[in-house]
């Protein structure tokens, strides 16, 4: 996904390199870059995350904002479980080739990959806890995630930013109630707390997993392809696993050529040894940045991007 053109000898240079197993920025094939993460990023989301793989203005920039609300159950969907809707926007400004309706197919493909690894059972979460009243009503978490710079490896940088974001959601408490109607039978009734110090975080969302892209180049793969690897790559395939090391969700990516069968097993492996690495990595940069107070940084976008 990028519409960087290499000549021919910066194209051999990259691909001889990743087969020889170096590659030009100096990282190993299964090193990522440098990760940024920041918590609670919108005051008026119920969870929010921004996360920058690479550095400044040489990474891809992603925010992701959570939105939960309580919709009426209807027949024919789930008699008591809740729902996670994924949508992804990438900024015209985070590319050329997205200003106008340029980045149509790509918001679809990415909120089509989000979706299969964080709307279901496969999430980790159990989606039962989101139901409020059985055919009745139930909680509906809105993840929408914005693309503001593209730099490579963008679907490992929405996961990161959307495993964030799930992480530091707070949903207000519901008091369920059953009521007697007019002929003495008993009804369920429910009130949300409008409490903002009285909010609970979703339950099972610890399970929520990692994703980790592979990018053949040449006869090898890497992982977090840069900018100018994925000009040259030939194909792509993104894992997500969850924290007990499960392949929970697999997604290609759209180049039409597939990966060879030698290849899929040797990298179903890989996904798992470097999110062994990646959760404690997640979890220590989770931890620093929720200790940051409201004061640390300035508050405005602009003046955001100093802390990134």
């Amino acid at each position: 996904m990028t519409s960087l053109i290499l000549s021919p000898s910066e194209q051999d240079f990259i691909t001889r390199g990743v087969e020889k197993g170096f590659r030009a920025d100096g990282r190993g094939s299964l090193d990522r870059r440098e990760v940024t993460l920041r918590t609670n990023m919108i005051s008026q989301a119920n969870g929010s995350a921004r996360c920058r793989i690479g550095h400044l203005g040489l990474g891809t920039d992603v925010l992701v904002g959570i939105k939960a609300e309580v919709n009426t159950w209807s027949p024919g969907e789930p008699e008591s479980s809740g729902s996670i809707v994924c949508n992804v926007e990438c900024s015209p400004s985070a590319a050329q080739e997205f200003e106008g309706r340029g980045a149509e197919d790509l918001n679809v493909e990415l909120t089509q990959t989000l979706d299969r690894m964080f709307n279901g059972p496969q999430s980790g979460i159990d989606m039962s806890k989101l139901c409020i009243i059985p055919k009745q009503a139930y909680w509906v978490l809105h993840v929408d995630a914005l693309v503001l710079d593209v730099k490579g490896g963008i679907v490992d940088a929405l996961v990161w930013a959307t495993r964030a974001a799930l992480l530091s959601t707070k949903l207000p408490r519901v008091v369920v109630e059953s009521v007697a109607d007019e002929d003495g039978n008993l009804q369920s009734e429910f009130d949300v707390v409008d409490d903002a110090e009285d909010q609970v975080a979703i339950e099972g969302v610890e399970n929520l997993p990692l994703s980790v892209t592979f990018n053949q180049i040449g006869k090898r793969f890497v992982i977090d392809a840069s900018e100018q690897e994925e000009a040259v790559t030939q194909a792509s395939l993104t894992v997500a696993v969850s924290p007990q090391l499960e392949i929970c969700a697999v997604q290609k990516g759209g180049f039409l050529r597939g990966f060879p069968p030698s290849l899929l097993s040797e990298i179903m492996q890989a996904a798992r040894r470097v999110a062994r690495d990646e959760f404690p990595k997640f979890k220590e940069l989770y931890v620093a940045a929720a200790s940051y107070q409201a004061g640390d940084e300035p508050s405005t976008g602009s003046t955001f991007l100093g802390a990134f």
